[in-house]
């Protein structure tokens, strides 16, 4: 089913990824596989290269650094090409998002049908595509029901097996991506904060010895919690000591990692309609889900916005929460058999976690609070800011909320069924269901597939000019570094100033040398070891300031001091510097 929901990639695993005409995020991914294996070749640094901000360098990996997910990368960098190492953790997420989604909900229902079904809404939901068109370290989501699947284990058994998958699970949960890390911590919080809440009358007044039943369990769970700690915090130490030394008065930026913007909170939130509405990818409904785009109602994105439910699995959910809350907190088992009873206790209990995490999920998801006439209403966002003010996408509890609502969907599907005596029957209800959810979350055509071998030809002229030198493109990348321009890198590898970090001595440079018709501009490039300026000409056509249509107006003319136009195709002119090398002023 991968397969075929994100056709034809497995056709094109080689030259071929999934995105979109505008996406520029994945350049990114692709950029480091190329150049983890250029590094190991030619004996260089891992943690720092000076093929980017050329000739200053950037340090790479300087906040949280995922140990395990890095010697993954490193060894599908060194196997694989680019583009099939990205593609393989794509699809081997897909996979496995069903599977152990599968596998935790098999084992609260004991129904195939209810499993099957939850593993493909959480599989398969657009959030899941959103993130594998642009941030490939957020399509490892099934580190979260995986991590939920070991705290249900050992609450249920206190054994030596399930301690270990408890541990091993917290260990992968916090080896990957940090978004993945702080969602899955937030969801198996809630799972320890229900299970002391949970029956708490009866814990209270009746029988006190479960006290002592949840006092081991909190006693497994707090151990296993520190020996996870205690191997993962070499990677975090270079977060916590930065973190501790930065500068209170540091400005919060996109950039910081450490502090970003309070107002991102409000853009990054999820929206109603976020939920409600298919994604703009559906081939049927997306083009009525576009107008609402920029909207209060759904949000200023067309990925991170993307967390529509399904109305198949909202409506099953409701199901199974009706009948939670038929059966009420105390029914009347005295007629059922003893597998009856037990059954029907642990659905109560499963569902109403859900039901919780749902609720949690969806509070943590919203804007930091909501403002009335005389008062406000506080979210979790707003106080999390506070301890962790470098997390600002509180949107992507939307994930958590889509895994709530396919094990709710998978319970209200296991009621539908059990209505009927036929298994015939239960199969084409079943399978009825699964496409259903199938075809609300489906995104194509047009296909979502990024032709990596379409790129300029002027990058193969480029690679087959002999020598060491360096390459500017421009426009510059001032504000933030051009992931397309890294991605040109793997192609003609040759370094560049471009990809600078805002903040560091080269964006400074940089932003002082924007103008390429400035005299001082080539002078400054020749300093740097320069030898050939790319400039495309589209990208100077996309903005009517004032001050950057002067710009553009000249570099259409042609009329760069210190530059030689050398070769030209379509909208991309090279220019060799010809200026003699000076060194700027002042620019440190």
């Amino acid at each position: 089913m991968a397969v075929i929901v994100t056709f034809p990639l497995v056709l094109k695993f080689m030259i071929c990824i999934p995105g979109f005409a505008t996406t520029n995020e994945p350049y990114s991914a692709l950029w480091e596989f190329w150049r983890i294996k250029y590094s190991i070749c030619h004996h260089s640094s891992l943690m720092h290269t000076s093929f980017l901000a050329y000739p200053f360098g950037l340090d790479l990996h300087t906040e949280y650094l995922a140990y395990v997910w890095m010697d993954l990368i490193y060894v599908l960098s060194i196997i694989m090409k680019p583009a099939a190492a990205y593609n393989f953790q794509v699809l081997l997420n897909f996979i496995l998002c069903g599977v152990v989604t599968y596998a935790a909900v098999y084992h609260v229902t004991r129904s195939r049908f209810s499993a099957l079904l939850s593993g493909i809404t959480f599989a398969f939901c657009p959030y899941q595509f959103a993130r594998s068109w642009q941030h490939l370290g957020l399509t490892y989501n099934e580190l979260i029901p995986l991590s939920l699947f070991a705290a249900i284990m050992l609450k249920e058994e206190r054994t030596r097996q399930n301690i270990i998958f408890f541990i091993m699970s917290l260990l992968l949960l916090f080896s990957f991506d940090f978004s993945i890390m702080y969602l899955g911590m937030i969801a198996v919080a809630t799972f320890l904060v229900y299970v002391a809440a949970y029956n708490w009358r009866k814990k209270l007044y009746l029988e006190r010895g479960l006290f002592v039943e949840d006092g081991k369990y909190f006693a497994c769970a707090a151990i296993a919690g520190a020996v996870t700690f205690m191997i993962v915090l070499p990677q975090f130490l270079p977060m916590i000591v930065k973190s501790a030394a930065a500068s209170p008065s540091a400005v919060a930026s996109g950039f910081n990692f450490y502090h970003r913007p309070f107002n991102d909170l409000f853009i990054q939130s999820a929206k109603p309609l976020s939920y409600l509405l298919p994604a703009t990818s559906h081939p049927v409904f997306g083009k009525f889900t576009e107008q609402f785009i920029g909207s209060s109602l759904y949000g200023v994105s067309y990925t991170e916005h993307a967390l529509y439910l399904g109305w198949v699995p909202l409506a099953l959910a409701f199901i199974a929460w009706r009948s939670w809350r038929r059966r009420g907190r105390s029914p009347d088992t005295r007629h059922q058999s003893p597998v009856k009873e037990i059954a029907c206790t642990n659905d109560r209990f499963y569902i109403g976690f859900f039901v919780l995490l749902a609720i949690v999920a969806w509070a943590f998801s919203q804007p930091p609070y909501f403002t009335f006439p005389a008062f406000k209403i506080y979210m979790p966002s707003f106080f999390m800011y506070k301890i962790l003010p470098m997390y600002r996408a509180y949107c992507r509890f939307g994930i958590v909320l889509m895994l709530a609502v396919a094990v709710l969907a998978g319970f209200g599907l296991k009621y539908v069924l059990a209505r009927f005596l036929s298994r015939r029957v239960r199969i084409v209800v079943a399978g009825l269901a699964c496409l259903l959810v199938l075809f609300e979350f489906f995104n194509f055509p047009p296909y979502k597939m990024v032709d990596l071998t379409h790129y300029p030809q002027v990058y193969n002229w480029l690679k087959a000019e002999k020598g060491e030198f360096a390459v500017a493109e421009y426009p510059l990348d001032t504000e933030s570094p051009n992931e397309y321009y890294k991605f040109c890198q793997t192609i003609h590898e040759k370094k560049i100033i471009n990809a600078t970090m805002p903040g560091t001595v080269a964006n400074k440079l940089a932003r002082r040398m924007w103008r390429l018709s400035e005299p001082e501009t080539a002078h400054i490039l020749r300093w740097m070891g320069v030898r050939y300026v790319i400039v495309h000409l589209d990208a100077y056509m996309k903005s009517e300031d004032e001050e950057w249509v002067d710009e553009s107006g000249k570099v259409k003319e042609r009329r760069l001091p210190g530059l030689k136009l050398v070769q030209s195709y379509d909208t991309i002119d090279v220019y060799e510097v010809t200026a003699l090398p000076k060194e700027p002023v002042g620019y440190e």
